[in-house]
């Protein structure tokens, strides 16, 4: 699992920089084991794991500048797109939101929406995002 952006803006870079390094952390994975345990049952929960781990896709992280645009943030069929005119949230809301978007991307194919839907009103991706928060 992993994030590219080539792009000059060091706030973007940093970001996507730190994102790589929690999506490859052990401790990131044992905080969403935690999380999925304590809301789905057992069997469920190791399934999904499993199956997220085993999605091993790069995925490009791409700025464009738009200062009139509303949409900060998107995920496209494979990248995600980046209004950098928005930059001004903080890090890690911006490493929040990238992992959520990323988890989207993963999930083109439902792998993942099988086992547990991503959007059945816990927002799993919005949560993920949410424990990335907690190592930025």
């Amino acid at each position: 699992m992993k994030l590219i952006y080539n792009g000059g803006n060091r706030k973007l870079s940093r970001v996507v920089k730190r994102a790589n390094e929690i999506l490859l952390s052990s401790f990131y994975f044992i905080e969403i084991e935690k999380y999925l345990q304590q809301n789905y049952d057992e069997d469920r929960s190791s399934v999904f794991l499993r199956e997220l781990r085993s999605l091993d896709r790069e995925v490009d992280v791409k700025g464009f500048w738009n200062p009139i645009g509303s949409r900060f943030l998107r995920a496209k069929d494979d990248y995600i797109l980046i209004n950098t005119a928005h930059l001004s949230k903080s890090h890690r809301t911006l490493l929040a939101q990238l992992i959520g978007e990323y988890l989207l991307i993963l999930d083109q194919q439902e792998q993942l929406s099988r086992i547990i839907p991503l959007n059945d009103g816990a927002n799993l991706p919005a949560n993920f995002g949410s424990i990335a928060k907690n190592f930025m």
